[in-house]
């Protein structure tokens, strides 16, 4: 074969948008990178010298069931584009395609760059990125909807200028979107048969025992902040942050608590400790696990990871809680930086919880009984 029939073999394509570059050209004209040259295999060129035709390589692929896409890739075991399982491949046809290059890590085209295959591929026992953050997106979304719902069901009676009666009832309700916000997650994992561990829940002998000693600690430093809480509203009052009577509100709220029969101070903790349970589900043990495989394993890593948790958590209770929330900004990004030092010392997500619980409940208790 002439020299010039051997050099048309030798093709450079971009990799970032797959444009056909010229021989002499090492920035792709269109995207502005630079591109890479695919050398022809041995066998290839060989082929070509003779004059015969390469033999065309029997590729396994799948149909997901969910969006239709045609899978190539034998390496990975759901869909990357809507996360749905894949059939396996026949052992035959995996015979074959394990003569081609499709059992190593491959690249998928995302419309920006390739990316290596291998960070779709979904773990049982951790959390792939985009998968942790489509289950707290799901997560948030079924919180907001059934906030929506119980608002509609709770003025619906009312006029369009009354306010909501505030009663045993009304803060009874305004916990069940929080308990439903860490049903997602639970149902996700039990659904796509992962392990539990992907949230980081030991319940081993030595790590529980752990867990509740470390977690009773918590919980007194969460009480201090309570009482700093306190001290940091009469600040922002005083400063001219008033245009909501906070503190009568407050007064209200524990009046309300304190009157009641003691079987609904019973339910109000049991919801209370479910919606603690929900909320760190969600933020610690889908939220702050992900973002950790995000970030580096160090000391800078782990606590951007626990400034951006505690700073999400802040700003969402803000929004949803309105006038109320901006009260209590500075206090709940506190207790959440508190609670994210306390993740990351123990590594078990039901430190948190019981710290939690064991804060909500002596809360109450000094409500009704002080």
């Amino acid at each position: 074969m002439s020299k010039e029939n051997e050099k048309q073999q030798i093709v450079k394509h971009c990799v970032y948008c797959g444009t056909r570059i010229e021989e002499n050209k090492i920035y792709c004209p269109k995207c502005g990178k630079l591109v890479v040259k695919i050398e022809p295999s041995k066998e290839k060129s060989r082929l070509q010298k003779i004059g015969a035709k390469p033999p065309q390589k029997k590729i396994a692929s799948r149909k997901c069931s969910g969006c239709g896409s045609i899978i190539t890739s034998s390496v990975l075991e759901q869909c990357p584009i809507c996360n749905t399982k894949l059939e396996k491949i026949p052992q035959l046809q995996e015979a074959k395609s394990s003569e081609t290059p499709l059992n190593k890590t491959g690249y998928i085209f995302t419309n920006k760059k390739l990316v290596p295959e291998q960070k779709f591929i979904i773990k049982k026992d951790t959390w792939n990125f985009r998968e942790g953050i489509s289950v707290f997106g799901n997560s948030l979304m079924a919180y907001i909807i059934i906030r929506l719902l119980i608002t509609i069901l709770l003025t619906f009676q009312l006029g369009p200028s009354d306010p909501i009666d505030l009663n045993i009832t009304t803060i009874l309700l305004s916990q069940i979107p929080d308990i439903i916000f860490g049903v997602y997650p639970l149902w996700y994992i039990y659904s796509k048969k992962h392990n539990f561990q992907k949230l980081r829940l030991n319940f081993k002998t030595r790590p529980f025992l752990i867990a509740l000693l470390t977690g009773v600690i918590g919980s007194i430093g969460l009480v201090i902040i309570d009482n700093f809480s306190s001290l940091l509203i009469h600040f922002m009052y005083d400063s001219g942050i008033n245009f909501f009577d906070i503190f009568s509100y407050l007064d209200e709220q524990s009046l309300v608590i304190k009157n009641t029969d003691l079987i609904w101070v019973i339910l109000l903790m049991v919801i209370l400790s479910l919606s603690a349970i929900s909320t760190e589900l969600v933020f610690r043990g889908v939220l702050h696990n992900t973002l950790k495989e995000r970030f580096d394993n160090d000391l800078l890593g782990r606590s951007s990871v626990v400034f951006i948790i505690a700073l999400i958590y802040s700003v969402l209770f803000l929004f949803f809680t309105l006038p109320i929330g901006i009260y209590f900004f500075l206090v709940n990004f506190m207790v959440f930086i508190f609670l994210g030092i306390l993740y990351e010392v123990n590594k078990n997500i039901l430190t948190t919880i019981i710290a939690s619980i064991i804060y909500n409940i002596a809360l109450i208790i000094l409500i009704v009984y002080f």
